[in-house]
């Protein structure tokens, strides 16, 4: 079974080439890592990583932040999710996806969970998140979604993009 965990410094050059092909903008590799390691954005969130233990390779990753709680509810951010490309289509980036909001829920007393899309809805469907209305999204380019296993709850406020 694939375990998840907090990404350590040493995995974060593999963690920021799994999105080099979709977020690299055909820059060089090595400019690409710098400006990763450089971003306030990654430096305020927390970056969890799916492992396989037998090879204790690093197969998918994703980042997690802190939003505001409202209404005694807790809320988290879910970014840059990204898995190999040899890796893509085998349910590495779900199970890290779905391990996570699970350690959130029990951890950390999660309720809400937020994304932004820009791949597509379907994706995020079938791991029971929901698009939110039209007239409630912020941003052109990217689809918020929201998860909470309170389904019936409208998500109070939609955060900016993370």
């Amino acid at each position: 079974m694939m375990k998840i965990r907090k990404a350590t410094s040493e995995d974060m050059e593999s963690v920021y080439m799994m999105g080099y092909d979709v977020w690299g903008e055909k820059m060089p590799s090595d400019e690409y890592i710098t400006m990763c390691n450089q971003s306030s954005k990654y430096k305020k969130g927390t970056w969890y990583v799916l492992e396989n233990p037998e090879t204790k390779e690093v197969i998918s990753s994703l980042i997690v932040y802190e939003l505001p709680s409202s209404e005694g509810r807790t809320s988290r951010g879910i970014g840059s999710i990204a898995t190999p490309f040899t890796l893509r289509n085998r349910g590495y980036a779900s199970a890290l996806i779905q391990q996570v909001i699970q350690e959130l829920e029990r951890n950390e007393k999660c309720t809400d969970f937020f994304l932004y899309s820009d791949i597509g809805m379907e994706f995020y469907n079938k791991l029971k998140f929901i698009e939110l209305p039209p007239a409630r999204q912020k941003y052109k380019d990217s689809i918020c979604m929201y998860y909470s296993k309170e389904n019936d709850r409208d998500p109070f406020e939609i955060p900016d993009y993370f």
